[in-house]
């Protein structure tokens, strides 16, 4: 079976959202504890992607990655050193169809589909302790099962705003299965014309939460939170 991070602290999914650094010096320094008196043990930059687990005062534990090593970790920062993604505008479901889901406002749209997982298109690495578990598809880590073979992925993510048509590219769905299209959210910062998909899947011990950036009409990056 796949070997998931599991973060004490990620029991407190009430809390749990997707935030970045926002902080006035340009960057913020991430504690091993909640206080100034904490070892420093890494440093982020404005716009720094992060998954909040639960407030201790002032301070907030997240969950990253890292930029250079993607190496998953987590520690302390201050509460009004990050950006919460659900302060911004959000936009409202306009339809909800089979494996479709549909999302706009005035001149926006989003439009996110799934279908039958393709196994002739995945080559599937099993565990050799642990057969038929699944533990890489392509050669990487996936989400959405515990080892099982998906029954869906996504099929597409398309962003209309106006004649503007922004498509998501396959590295953006990469891996990410048993979408449940329902669960996706969508925000907006229109004064820095930033749009923020996200959503919530699993089939039930595969579940993961993701959440796609997209600035200026061009895809910038996604996060994968996992692990609860």
């Amino acid at each position: 079976m796949k070997t998931l991070l599991i973060f004490p602290l990620l029991i407190s999914v009430a809390y749990g959202q997707f935030a970045f650094i926002s902080d006035k010096d340009g960057y913020v320094n991430v504690r091993k504890g909640a206080a100034n008196t904490e070892h420093i043990q890494d440093t982020l930059r404005n716009g720094h992607l992060v998954y909040c687990l639960e407030k201790k005062g002032n301070w907030t534990s997240i969950w990253y990655y890292t930029k250079k090593s993607k190496e998953e970790l987590d520690g302390y920062i201050y509460n009004d050193r990050l950006q919460q993604i659900n302060d911004y505008d959000n936009i409202p479901e306009l339809s909800n169809q089979s494996n479709k889901y549909i999302l706009g406002k005035d001149s926006i749209k989003v439009t996110v589909s799934a279908k039958k997982f393709d196994r002739s298109k995945y080559r599937l690495t099993y565990y050799k302790d642990a057969n038929p578990f699944i533990q890489f598809i392509n050669g990487k880590q996936y989400w959405g099962t515990d080892g099982e073979i998906p029954k869906t992925e996504y099929s597409s993510i398309i962003i209309q705003i106006g004649a503007r048509k922004i498509t998501l590219p396959p590295a953006a769905l990469e891996n990410l299965f048993q979408p449940d299209t329902y669960s996706t959210i969508v925000h907006i910062d229109f004064s820095n014309d930033i749009i923020y998909i996200q959503a919530s899947n699993s089939d039930g011990a595969g579940a993961y939460e993701v959440l796609w950036r997209v600035e200026k009409g061009v895809y910038k990056d996604r996060f994968v939170a996992y692990g609860w």
